[in-house]
């Protein structure tokens, strides 16, 4: 079976049931119900039948799929969730023809409760997908909305692309968490919602070692109380603190449910303009990461190479990245947590038009758009969030002021704590940081950047009287979180600019950095991690390989970890 690790590792149950590997399959030509028709192929879940792994390898437009398999249950009590970390992009679930529930949307995690429909024995999961790319009401990312892939815009996934799986329950357990480290007031709050009225009670622990504990009465449904941690270790690079949580619910002595869960004590403020982590002055040396890979496009083969993308980059001296126009598994998060790598909660705005006279891609875009900040936001490696990426007066990701301001709130009353960024490099509308998108190769230009500031579409050539202006954008901290793009690759490809040889790739890299180290700003984000496709602008392969030799990566090495002028 592929990918058989227990995929929710921020929020641990014992009772569950992995539903990967093969499938029955589909692919229609136009919309039919399956229920009573024979599937003719096979798929490997959850890899994409555009890719490799999946067995199918199919990179044609394919906008209606049917998956179907079955599992055996030899009782039943209690509640039986079904579980999809993703699919792409209307699912509607069938189990035993009953139809159980449908999600619409291709990136956030999704679960229905089928346990009405279930039978003692063999029960069989039907699963139906609609996606089209070329939908400008449909949030697609780097997807390509042409037949092949070119430019930024890289192979299609369509349908399942994680892990489904069963989730088996007590009729009353935890449906609901918000963990909240606050480091001033040393404590952890909890807000939780549960089925039904019961005891909860939260037990902390640093090292293996019970640090705290504090129970409290369930009033109806939900419940919020704080937990002391005295002076806590704090997360942070080089040293990310992480407290383990189990969360026990019982009615009356019978426990019910049993959660393990953590969190990492960390704040983020900003003084003059300038980044401070836990009081002290923090600059990013962050890179794009788009999250493909060879032979899965959207989906890793194992979860250890999540988690060695972020070990390539830290070696690298990258202290964090934008995991970008996707949204990532959350093994990627939980790695993130632990080894002290800071992150963006990003979206795949692109393909999207963002506007009120799109209505319907706006319902889409922020009704998921929340489920994926609910499911995130207990991550201590997310410093803020990123919905909208060069949102602007463009075809392909339009944006206006009331859809961006509306996103902006939206994004605040679900997660008050954390910086949120309007349009990363795009027309500004509302936002917290000022966020610049160049690929110059003009060093001196790059300084202007960082000194005067820039924007793609100044507001009094697009006539948008209420897009932010450069002065007022430079009243704000700012971050140059796109730049570089350059080529350097024994292999044809696509860059924003060229390297002939590996010492120009090299001294390009380290002249374009070094600026970002004499000016007031956060930091940056190069891009970028990895070749994809035919985007050959990686600092290593699509396949993961080395590009620069021992001396060359030597120097991207020091100019990464350089001290801050």
């Amino acid at each position: 079976m592929f990918r058989p690790e227990y995929p929710r590792p921020s929020f641990v149950r014992e009772k569950w049931q992995n539903l990967n590997g093969s499938w029955d399959f589909e692919i229609l030509s136009q919309p039919k119900n399956m229920l009573d028709e024979t599937l003719t192929q096979k798929i490997e879940v959850p890899f994409c039948p555009e890719s490799v792994l999946s067995g199918i390898g199919n990179t044609d437009y394919m906008n209606h799929l049917w998956y179907r398999r079955s599992f055996e249950l030899s009782e039943i009590s209690g509640r039986v969730l079904l579980h999809f970390g993703a699919c792409d992009f209307e699912t509607t679930v069938y189990v035993n023809k009953k139809q159980v529930g449908k999600h619409i949307g291709g990136y956030a995690s999704f679960h229905f409760d089928i346990t009405d429909a279930l039978i003692i024995g063999e029960n069989i999961i039907d699963v139906e997908v609609y996606d089209d790319t070329t939908d400008i009401s449909i949030p697609s990312g780097k997807q390509s909305i042409r037949p092949a892939s070119s430019g930024c815009f890289y192979t299609r996934t369509t349908g399942i692309w994680q892990t489904v799986w069963l989730e088996f329950l007590s009729d009353n357990h935890i449906s609901e968490h918000i963990i909240t480290a606050d480091v001033d007031h040393q404590w952890v709050r909890f807000e939780l919602r549960t089925i039904i009225s019961g005891n909860i009670t939260a037990e902390i622990y640093y090292n293996n070692e019970k640090i705290s504990e504090k129970s409290a009465e369930i009033s109806g449904n939900q419940v919020c109380f704080d937990v002391p941690v005295e002076n806590p270790e704090l997360w942070e690079p080089g040293h990310p603190a992480l407290y383990d949580i189990v969360l026990t619910l019982r009615q009356g002595d019978e426990v019910v449910d049993s959660v393990k869960t953590y969190c990492g004590f960390r704040k983020y403020e900003f003084r003059d303009k300038e980044l401070y982590l836990n009081g002290k002055a923090l600059f990013l040396r962050q890179v794009l990461d788009q999250g493909f890979y060879p032979d899965g496009i959207y989906t890793a083969k194992t979860v250890e190479d999540i988690y060695h993308d972020i070990d390539m980059s830290m070696e690298l001296g990258f202290n964090g990245a934008r995991p970008h126009e996707k949204v990532f598994e959350e093994h990627y998060f939980w790695y993130a947590d632990k080894v002290g790598y800071i992150v963006w909660g990003e979206y795949p705005n692109w393909g999207c038009t963002f506007t009120a006279d799109n209505p319907k891609g706006v319902e889409n875009f922020i009704r998921e758009w929340s489920e994926v900040v609910k499911r995130d936001r207990n991550h201590p490696s997310i410093m803020g969030w990123c919905p909208l990426n060069e949102a602007w007066h463009g075809e392909l990701q339009r944006c206006d002021a009331i859809s961006q301001k509306r996103l902006y709130h939206v994004t605040k009353a679900l997660d008050p704590e954390r910086i949120v960024i309007g349009s990363s490099g795009g027309d500004m509308y509302i936002t917290d940081i000022y966020d610049v998108h160049n690929y110059t190769r003009d060093i001196d230009f790059i300084h202007r950047i960082l000194s005067e500031g820039f924007l793609q579409n100044p507001p009094e050539q697009c006539g948008d009287i209420d897009m932010m202006t450069i002065p007022q954008l430079m009243e704000y901290p700012l971050f140059f979180s796109e730049y570089g793009g350059v080529s350097y690759s024994n292999e044809a490809g696509w860059g924003y600019h060229s390297a002939e040889s590996e010492e120009s790739f090299v001294d390009g890299y380290c002249a374009r950095t070094d600026a970002m180290f004499q000016h007031k700003c956060i930091g940056y984000c190069y891009t970028q991690l990895t070749d994809v496709e035919q985007e050959q602008n990686g600092l290593y392969y699509y396949d993961r390989r080395r590009k620069l030799s021992d001396e060359g990566t030597q120097r991207i090495i020091n100019c990464n970890t350089q001290p801050k002028k």
